[in-house]
Formats: structure tokens, C-alpha cells, sequence
């Protein structure tokens, strides 16, 4: 099966159900259409969403749900899922590590008008999946745990993470000092308690000492030097599109402003890439040069070609 498509589609056990369910045929391919329509918005813009450890680790950090909904990236993860055709999904509920969404008037559940007494919304589940994992590189199970067509009032769907996953993401370099017993001298007190209040609400210490939970993290997994990959989160140029339109009068040339700053942006890259070839390329000459200057240093003191070629030889090897 290609990997392009969604698991749903190359996994038998996780087929959501027949879009039929006893309506006409043009309903059915309507409704297989919109479905068709979600999973191309889903395969276009994920791989575009990528978010920067910085930004899941605020998230991560945000320990009751409304400090999490005032994090950049819910804003940003609730604005994509509704682009993508999937609803006006919010977060209900959480507990450190588990996340449950709910989507009123589920888009995906009215494809299936004539269902009953079962979750329909693979789609959904996929989808979030897909954002955390591959987005957000946080390993996860995502599971719908109440369907509007199995009975329900909303469809909820519930995230668990792989802790070492989150942990790995969520702690920088002065939170594994602070669980290996130190007080970093660079950060304030409030700074400081922040990071043990976090840290205690992953149970990763308790009253000031490690817990067992934080002993095996630091022994398994806390000395793993992972390189952390710098970039602008996905909503940046939202973020400045917005804010040039709000000094200018019109759409237009707030969006023609936007463009030069992105035509700029690439010249700029095109610029220092061009530099560091024209530099490898003045490096290049330059050994070549050198490489030159010896063969005729060599020369003078050669009888002949073949000398000389051998003489070339040993010299690389």
C-alpha cells in the first residue's frame, strides 16, 4: 500500500465504516468526496506544520487546561484542524500526559447519516495521530472514546503519550539539572520553582527529591544528547500577516508588503547560497592552484613525464 495514504486506508483493521449506510448513490459519493477532500487538506498541510521543540515544550509545560489553550500551539492546532474540514475541536479535558478532544457537530459523523451504534470518526483519530507524531514528534495512541452515532453527546477522542517522548521534548538542559539536584545559578527563584512545580506534577520529583519515575528517566534516557532543530513555528507568518494588516488600510497591500518580506527572505537565501558555492568554488581554485605550483616545483627536478607522474602518484597516496 502506498504510504502516502492515511493508516485507514492501508489497514484493514482500522477501516472506518462503509460512507453507503443505506443512502442513495449520489449521496455516497458525495460524502466520499468530502471525505477525499479532508485527507488531501490533511497530506497538504501537515507536512507543513511542523512545530519547534521550543513551541510543544511551552505546551507540554502548560499544566491546567486554560494555560494550555493560551499556548501558541493549541491556538495553532484548533485553527488547523477546523482549515482542514475537521470541526471546531477544544480541549475538555487533562491529566499530565492525556489530552481529550471534543468536536460538536462532528463534520465527519454527518457522512455517515444513516449509522448508528458505533464511532465513525477514524478520520479524526488519524489525523491527530499524525499531528503528534509527526508535527509535534511526540509518540502517542489516540483512541475516540464517544461518537455522536454511537449514542453520545459529542464525539471525544483521547491522546496518551509515550512518556519518555514527552520528556525528552519537554525537559531542556536546566530542568536535568535541577532533577540531578542542582539550583541553576543563571535562572531566578520564581524561575526555579516553576521548573519544580513542573516537575512534580509529572511525578518526576516529589517534595524536592527524585522519584523513582525520575531516577529511571535520568538513567535511561536523561544523558541521551539529542540535537534540538531551531525554526520558525508554522503560524510566524500568520502571525506577521496579521500584524502588518493592522497598520495598513487594506488586504492588499498588507499582502503585497507580506510578499516583498518573503521575496526578500529568499533573495537573502538565494544570496548566501550562492556566496558559500562561489566560496567552495575559491577553495576549489585555490587547491587546484596549490596543486599546480607543486607539479611544477616537481618538474624542475624530473628528467621526464613518467618520473614525474610517478613522483604525483606517491604523493597521494
Amino acid at each position: 500500500m502506498s504510504d502516502d495514504l492515511p493508516p485507514f486506508m492501508n489497514d484493514e483493521s482500522q477501516s472506518p465504516p462503509p460512507i453507503d449506510g443505506g443512502g442513495s448513490f449520489a449521496e455516497s459519493m458525495g460524502a466520499f468526496g468530502k471525505m477525499l477532500k479532508i485527507q488531501e487538506k490533511i497530506s497538504d498541510q501537515f507536512p507543513k506544520s511542523k512545530v519547534p521543540w521550543s513551541e510543544t515544550r511551552k505546551f507540554l509545560k502548560a499544566h491546567d487546561i486554560n494555560s494550555i489553550k493560551s499556548t501558541p500551539l493549541y491556538k495553532f492546532h484548533m485553527n488547523l484542524f477546523k482549515k482542514i474540514g475537521l470541526g471546531d475541536m477544544q480541549l475538555v479535558s487533562y491529566a499530565p500526559m492525556h489530552y481529550i478532544f471534543a468536536v460538536p457537530n462532528c463534520p465527519v459523523c454527518s457522512l455517515y447519516p444513516a449509522l448508528e451504534n458505533q464511532k465513525v470518526c477514524v478520520a479524526t483519530s488519524d489525523a491527530l495521530h499524525r499531528f503528534f507524531t509527526e508535527d509535534l514528534e511526540l509518540e502517542c495512541t489516540v483512541e475516540e472514546i464517544e461518537c455522536v452515532k454511537d449514542g453520545d453527546k459529542l464525539c471525544k477522542f483521547k491522546v496518551d503519550l509515550q512518556p519518555i517522548s514527552a520528556y525528552q521534548i519537554m525537559l531542556d538542559s536546566y530542568d536535568k539539572r535541577i532533577l540531578h539536584g542542582e539550583r541553576p545559578s543563571e535562572l531566578d527563584e520564581a524561575d526555579i520553582q516553576q521548573r519544580i512545580d513542573t516537575l512534580t506534577v509529572y511525578k518526576l520529583i516529589e517534595n524536592g527529591n527524585l522519584t523513582d519515575i525520575g531516577d529511571a528517566y535520568l538513567q535511561y534516557a536523561g544523558n541521551v544528547d539529542v540535537e534540538e532543530k531551531e525554526f520558525e513555528p508554522p503560524w510566524k507568518k500568520e502571525e506577521e500577516l496579521a500584524e502588518i494588516a493592522s497598520k495598513k488600510k487594506t488586504f492588499g497591500a498588507a499582502f503585497g508588503e507580506m510578499a516583498q518580506k518573503v521575496q526578500n527572505e529568499s533573495d537573502t537565501q538565494q544570496s548566501q547560497s550562492q556566496s558559500q558555492s562561489q566560496s567552495s568554488d575559491t577553495q576549489t581554485q585555490d587547491n587546484e592552484s596549490d596543486k599546480s605550483k607543486e607539479a611544477k616545483e616537481e618538474s624542475k627536478d624530473t628528467q621526464s613525464f613518467a618520473e614525474l607522474f610517478e613522483k604525483m602518484k606517491k604523493k597521494q597516496k
